[in-house]
């Protein structure tokens, strides 16, 4: 059972296609429940339905509760707004959203009794695995447990580190989730260092767990143009301000290609100011899977940028790297679990770019230097990011937890 917001519909959470080939071989059947999906459009649907994968449309079913049925929620949910606001890491701020909380959870506790009277229809194990360590896992839990099951989460960035980060968030029932679930494993060692260092007391549960991508057949170019790409969702966190800066200190030697959708002010935004600085760039919009491959397949891109404020490990990174394009990416810790000084550039998140600018474009200029950086950067994904080997090696460490 994969607890997702939307997948497999919508164009978000786009990594998880990455693992379907081996859910798909690692279990008999696999169920997704998108808890925050309501339309289910069939030409959004991403995946076969049939065969392994099912998915179970409970967050479009109008509820036809009764007065019981509704009391009932909502005991099930003062406990857990009453730990939340005592035993929160964030008490003032689970306090002022009480309300939002207890609707959210009314809401969930409905898709919780759908899948509660689904449980009690399946016969053998199932392993509960969230992709994220958001509100799927509050969802599990108000669907009441039973004690033959697994129930397990990764935990990427925000759901990760929301106090810490730079834009500081608000993750509800994070004490509540780490003690519900069975394990936790982190996509980056700085998220496995950050989860020990914070919850010393749970450190039993979490683990380092790589993402991978399928490891294809991508040529290095030997003759990059000189474009700069960023994949990513236009959203305030990507931090295009700063990669704005970057351009303007290269736009004389390059332009700039941003595939991605994302927040339509911010994307204004951004084509103002590149029209303004005379910055080359181009928006190519939102682009599956495929198209992007098709893309890098086309257009021998000289550099990828991520200039993020924060990232758990970014999976765009991992599919350039693989196609043989050097990385420039911003000093943050996840980034920095990919790049370093032989397969890319890391820039200071602030401050003057003259320098990094400047070793820029001596390694697009120099073509063995530039060779170099390309073919590390292959390396670093075969060795690092092989999703066969990493998915492996994940679902093995599951298997374990459901024979103990």
């Amino acid at each position: 059972m994969v607890y997702t917001k939307q997948f497999p519909f919508g164009f978000k959470e786009a990594y998880i296609l990455d693992e379907i080939a081996a859910l798909s071989q690692h279990f008999d059947a696999v169920y997704f429940l998108p808890y925050a999906e309501f339309s289910f459009k069939q030409s959004e649907l991403r995946i076969p339905i049939g065969g392994p994968f099912h998915f179970l449309p409970f967050g479009a079913n109008t509820p036809n509760r009764s007065f019981k049925n509704k009391i009932k929620a909502v005991f099930k949910i003062l406990p857990l707004l009453t730990k939340e606001c005592l035993f929160s890491r964030q008490k003032k701020e689970a306090f002022f959203r009480l309300k939002q909380n207890f609707i959210r959870l009314y809401h969930y506790s409905w898709i919780a009794e759908q899948l509660h009277a689904w449980r009690n229809q399946q016969d053998g194990h199932i392993t509960h695995y969230h992709y994220w360590m958001h509100d799927g896992v509050m969802i599990d839990k108000m669907a009441s447990k039973n004690d033959s099951d697994i129930h397990i989460s990764r935990s990427h960035s925000i759901d990760c580190y929301h106090k810490n980060w730079p834009l500081p968030g608000y993750a509800p029932y994070e004490i509540q989730k780490i003690q519900y679930l069975n394990a936790i494993f982190s996509v980056s060692q700085h998220g496995l260092k950050h989860l020990n260092q914070t919850f010393p007391q749970y450190r039993y549960k979490f683990h380092y767990q790589p993402l991978g991508i399928p490891i294809i057949d991508a040529p290095v170019s030997h003759s990059p143009k000189p474009i700069i790409l960023t994949i990513a969702f236009m959203g305030k966190v990507k931090n295009m301000p700063r990669m704005i800066e970057l351009m303007d200190e290269l736009k004389s030697e390059f332009q700039w290609v941003h595939i991605g959708s994302g927040v339509q002010n911010i994307h204004d935004e951004i084509k103002s100011l590149c029209s303004e600085k005379n910055i080359t760039f181009t928006s190519l919009g939102y682009l599956n899977k495929s198209q992007i491959f098709e893309y890098l397949k086309n257009n021998s891109v000289a550099f990828f940028a991520n200039t993020s404020i924060w990232e758990g490990v970014p999976v765009s990174l991992m599919e350039a790297g693989l196609h043989g394009i050097p990385m420039i990416v911003t000093d943050i810790p996840g980034n920095k679990e990919v790049v370093n000084d032989k397969n890319g550039v890391v820039i200071p998140l602030d401050g003057d770019l003259k320098f990094q600018a400047e070793k820029i474009k001596g390694i697009y200029a120099n073509p063995s230097v530039w060779q170099a950086y390309a073919n590390e950067a292959k390396l670093t994904m075969i060795d690092q990011y092989n999703a066969e080997i990493n998915h492996l090696n994940f679902f093995s460490e599951i298997k374990k937890l459901t024979l103990k």
